[in-house]
């Protein structure tokens, strides 16, 4: 039987097998609902981030090793844009959450660095009379990885360019919380 897989190379490191293979990353695709208007948190990639300068993301990153996806997202979030989203599970109201298993899968390949992509959503609304929840940089794990982290109104998604297809990401999940197919 033939395949068209690379194989994955290894190491022999301390006498023991050290593979090299695909990373696996999560990405967070974050709706707030104020007065029906529905915003997504996202921020623009830095002078520091190692591909994709300057245009916009999800919140994203890798799987770190003794770490479930849930877990990454939330490190993740809190990284690159301050947002608590532990704290905002316990005290928004939620509409949709898809933070036990990700909505979705991508292992697809061609695509950036062919990183396997855990998609974890949710979807919260706030009263008129709420903030949004103030966001901030000073948490980045790399300084200048990430910048100007906000609550995007979601109308405004196609005047920006986007890295990893992220503007089809989040179509897709505002889809798929409101049952469009």
């Amino acid at each position: 039987m033939e395949f068209k897989n690379v194989p994955n190379p290894f190491h022999y490191i301390d006498g023991k097998i050290v593979w090299e293979s695909r990373s696996v990353a999560v990405t967070g695709t974050i709706f707030i609902y104020q007065n029906l208007i529905p915003y997504v948190l996202v921020s623009k990639r830095g002078p520091k981030s190692a591909d994709y300068k300057g245009k916009m993301n999800l919140v994203a990153g890798y799987l770190d090793w003794n770490e479930t996806g849930f877990e990454a997202l939330v490190r993740e979030t809190w990284e690159e844009t301050g947002f608590n989203l532990l704290e905002a599970l316990e005290t928004l109201d939620i509409i949709k959450s898809n933070t036990n298993e990700p909505w979705s899968v991508n292992s697809k390949v061609g695509e950036n660095h062919q990183n396997v992509t855990l998609r974890y959503g949710v979807c919260f609304q706030i009263g008129s009379d709420k903030q949004l929840p103030t966001l901030t940089t000073e948490n980045n794990e790399v300084v200048g990885e990430c910048e100007d982290p906000q609550w995007l109104p979601l109308e405004r998604v196609n005047e920006y360019e986007w890295a990893f297809n992220h503007d089809k990401v989040i179509e897709d999940y505002y889809n798929k919380i409101n049952d469009i197919p």
